[in-house]
């Protein structure tokens, strides 16, 4: 193709303007499924300029990679889908606190962690020591206590030690179990593994504990008022 305006406006130029508009808009997808979609079409837009018009057997070849690497991608996401399971209790708390995390990154996080049974009595941060996990509350209820006094409650949905597990402080309270229950546990040592190594899977997790913290203020504003 001749390097004059009229080629660049001419109908097998505006193929070739196609397919970096389609490369441009994959750049704007908030979802990585539709990014490697949109890329894709560009690059089968790329490989069809290429072919017709440009005569270009190195742009064909790498076009055609891209498309092939995009497309084991998807496959790839697609087969990790299918194999992540999860329990109804597990739905609840990825719903709840990480509705933006894809199934396989979600079983990811989950499996960081466990499940396990609560007894009334169990003491899960001792104030002023260092907590030794995350925990989130599945059912039971567990007591905040503040020098001595009890200041609140957490409830079903609640995440225990969350603030001094994000800043890697001490426990500012004693909690414990009051009403026997089921919680997911994330040990300390795990979460500052994510911290330094998965930042995606931190983003999650902190963005679940903010969640969190906004729901308990809303509760206590609402028992103040």
């Amino acid at each position: 193709m001749d390097l004059t305006l009229a080629s660049a406006f001419s109908f097998g130029g505006l193929v070739g303007h196609l397919a970096y508009l389609l490369l441009v808009l994959s750049m704007i997808m908030r979802s990585l499924f539709w990014l490697r979609i949109f890329v894709i079409a560009s690059a089968l837009t790329a490989i069809l300029y290429a072919g017709i018009w440009l005569r270009d057997p190195v742009s064909l070849a790498w076009e055609s990679m891209l498309v092939m690497v995009n497309v084991i991608q998807i496959a790839l996401e697609w087969r990790n889908r299918r194999r992540a399971r999860f329990s109804d209790e597990e739905r609840v708390f990825l719903e709840a606190r990480f509705p933006g995390l894809g199934p396989h990154e979600a079983r990811r996080l989950l499996d960081l962690g466990s499940w396990r049974e609560l007894d009334a009595g169990t003491r899960l941060t001792t104030q002023d020591s260092r907590v030794a996990q995350l925990v989130y509350l599945a059912s039971g209820s567990v007591d905040v206590v503040v020098d001595g006094r009890s200041v609140a409650t957490c409830n079903p949905g609640n995440f225990v030690g969350e603030m001094s597990l994000v800043d890697s402080g001490v426990a500012s309270a004693t909690t414990t179990v009051t009403e026997p229950g089921r919680a997911w546990c994330i040990s300390a040592e795990q979460v500052e593994r994510l911290r330094t190594g998965h930042d995606r899977l931190m983003a999650a997790l902190e963005l679940g504990i903010a969640q969190d913290l906004k729901a308990k203020i809303l509760a206590a504003n609402a028992r103040a008022a």
